[in-house]
């Protein structure tokens, strides 16, 4: 069957309800645009959040055993997703790894993913905290902004947002969390979770 790769723009689900933009709402017109006799199926996307690659295959069979080949490969510790970000910041280190449990925390009307230091082994064992790993190095920086590779090792909603956060460089348009991170003198500084303003759009 046929395989096809695509740029998917960020804000874009993958799922979505009846009557709503999604990637899968988009794809019987896509086959018909592109004339192919059968249906297309996601075989691996970006988040929401993220722009990226999607790959598409005609043929549940292929579907089926890429899929199995990816969950395959994150069994064995080897993850083949690889993303880049452009931040608000240079991180102090040229490569390294950041590691940090995530929890899903209430504010107010919303909830947001928030970093948990030092979490403890009930609470993920509860899964309600869940320990997680992104490797990133330097590729460039100029302007006070930097490109970095990142590659997650694990997988948790927003997790490379609030990893940037933590390095005091977020990603240049993430307005959700670069309200995290706060300055003083032109030094940046993590605030707090409850001491988080409300999202703001960054400057």
């Amino acid at each position: 069957g046929a395989l096809l790769a695509l740029s998917k723009p960020a804000d874009l689900p993958v799922l979505g309800r009846p009557g709503e933009l999604s990637l899968t709402a988009l794809l019987p017109a896509l086959r018909r645009r592109l004339g192919l006799p059968a249906e297309l199926h996601v075989v691996k996307a970006p988040a929401r959040e993220c722009s990226g690659l999607v790959l598409l295959s005609a043929c549940p069979r292929v579907t089926e055993q890429l899929q199995r080949s990816f969950t395959a490969a994150r069994r064995r510790a080897q993850f083949p997703a690889t993303y880049s970000a452009v931040t608000v910041g240079i991180p102090a280190e040229a490569e390294g790894e950041i590691s940090v449990g995530l929890c899903w925390q209430k504010k107010g009307d919303a909830a947001a993913v928030v970093a948990v230091p030092s979490p403890g082994r009930c609470s993920v064992a509860r899964g309600e905290v869940k320990n997680t790993l992104t490797r990133y190095r330097l590729l460039g920086a100029a302007g006070g902004c930097a490109l970095l590779q990142l590659q997650p090792r694990t997988a948790f909603p927003d997790q490379l947002q609030v990893h940037l956060t933590l390095l005091l460089c977020p990603a240049l348009g993430d307005h959700r969390h670069a309200s995290c991170v706060g300055t003083v003198l032109g030094e940046p500084f993590l605030l707090s979770p409850q001491d988080t303003p409300t999202p703001r759009t960054q400057v």
